[in-house]
């Protein structure tokens, strides 16, 4: 590989790349359809990772290494049973370069901690008010906020938001234009998490909440202000539309019991509901491939209730709809050896900021859609890249990349640049066959 020498230019790149990218993920919405691939997003982030593979050298560990293996060739099973090999394997492969992905970026930001953190807070907070304005200039289509072109759904939208908020939580609360721009994104975003009604993207946040009081309790109080605020300000009503009426998290939440209610009994419902459709067709041990709550409705006619969902508002149910019980304890054999341990094992040295971010993915996806969509996962290797690049622990496991500084030799595998960028380019292509009639490329495959 041919890395780029002249190092302001390749500070450009690296950094104005991961902008570029944190930007496309809520804004690929716009460019494609609701329907999990998103394919766009997928080509911008493989084109970014592959030429980070061309300026880093990355290692991995063998017993993360095998447990993923495990993983990937059993979700490529259930993939290949699930009678649309492609579409399902194109699924699959967001969680396939998540760790390639976490490997590469916690490079970047070991060598360019400072440019690469400014330019996230800078992103978020120009998604936000970009966000913002989009709303307010398009207030007379309020119906289109909850469907595509704009947001996609509205309150999808709001869990972006709630993560970006806490990328704007760094703890440097000084005087000075910068800071006080972040700070008023931040309430702003806030704002408009409350505002969406979001359950998941609030209760999120507050859990994510205490990791900052333990680290810095000065920004706790800033934080305890900044979010009253933001709620006087989510109380603002929505435009008047004749079929949508205008509610907020407070009147829907903590004014009415039987909304809260509804929420947990729907949840519980979908998921039972879900796991006895699986086991019906006994399909509940080794799943149907990726996207596999969506084709248990469509291909299998199970009755999911309550009716509507395109995924099952759970990545538990939805990961043993795609790859049954037996690969969801191969993918959490994985997390537990390669990233859960070493969070434990040096927990005093973990960032506030990049933990909060990955409990705040994590809660959302478990009660609602964040990690069964593409823009999701990347924010999730963002995190867990900073985390990982902020400390370097004697036997890192996840993403496995020894300090510089080390004097032993480190029991790692080289994973070549080029075998990366080949991984990728493969994966490309996956989507770009398996997406062609749902992206709008149809015309380049002809219907039979």
């Amino acid at each position: 590989m041919i890395p780029v020498n002249r190092a302001f230019l390749r500070q450009i790149i690296i950094v104005s790349g991961a902008f570029a990218l944190l930007w496309f993920c809520w804004d690929s919405h716009s460019r494609t359809l609701f329907n999990g691939l998103a394919s766009p997003l997928f080509f911008a982030l493989a084109a970014y990772m592959s030429f980070l593979a061309t300026q880093y050298e990355i290692a991995v560990s063998k017993t993360p290494l095998f447990l993923f293996l495990l993983f990937s060739m059993w979700a490529v099973f259930a993939d290949a049973r699930s009678g649309e090999f492609l579409p399902a394997l194109a699924v699959d492969t967001h969680w396939f370069v998540l760790p390639i992905a976490v490997l590469l970026f916690s490079k970047a930001l070991r060598e360019f901690p400072q440019q690469i953190s400014l330019a996230l807070r800078i992103g978020a907070t120009l998604c936000i008010i970009n966000i913002l304005l989009t709303m307010y200039f398009n207030a007379e289509w309020y119906d289109n906020w909850r469907l595509p072109p704009i947001f996609g759904h509205f309150r999808h939208m709001g869990l972006s938001i709630g993560f970006m908020t806490i990328l704007l939580c760094s703890g440097d609360e000084s005087r000075g234009i910068l800071p006080g721009l972040f700070r008023i994104a931040r309430i702003l975003g806030i704002a408009i998490v409350i505002w969406t009604g979001s359950r998941a993207a609030v209760l999120a946040w507050i859990i994510a909440f205490p990791f900052f009081i333990y680290s810095n309790r000065k920004l706790a109080v800033t934080l305890i202000v900044d979010t009253v605020i933001a709620a006087a300000l989510a109380q603002i009503p929505a435009p008047p539309s004749p079929n949508l009426a205008g509610v907020t998290l407070i009147k829907r939440t903590l004014l009415s019991s039987p909304a809260s209610g509804n929420l947990l009994s729907g949840r519980i419902g979908l998921w039972e509901s879900t796991l006895a459709g699986l086991d019906g067709i006994r399909r509940l041990w080794n799943g149907l491939g990726g996207n596999g709550f969506a084709r248990l409705q469509v291909m299998h006619e199970a009755a999911v209730k309550p009716w509507g969902h395109v995924h099952a508002h759970s990545f538990i149910v939805q990961g043993i709809c795609d790859w049954g019980i037996i690969g969801m304890a191969f993918l959490g054999c994985f997390f537990l050896r390669s990233t859960l341990m070493p969070i434990l094992a040096g927990w005093r040295r973990n960032d506030p900021m990049a933990l909060s971010g990955i409990i705040y993915i994590v809660f959302t996806g478990m009660f609602d859609a964040t990690l069964y969509h593409l823009e999701h996962l990347v924010y999730l290797a963002f995190a867990l890249a900073w985390l990982f690049s902020r400390k370097a622990p004697p036997r890192q496991t996840f993403p496995a990349i020894q300090p510089e500084s080390s004097g032993a030799p480190a029991p790692l595998l080289a994973i070549p640049g080029i075998l990366t960028i080949a991984l990728l380019a493969g994966f490309a292509a996956i989507h770009f066959f398996s997406s062609g009639y749902r992206i709008g490329l149809g015309w380049y495959f002809p219907t039979q």
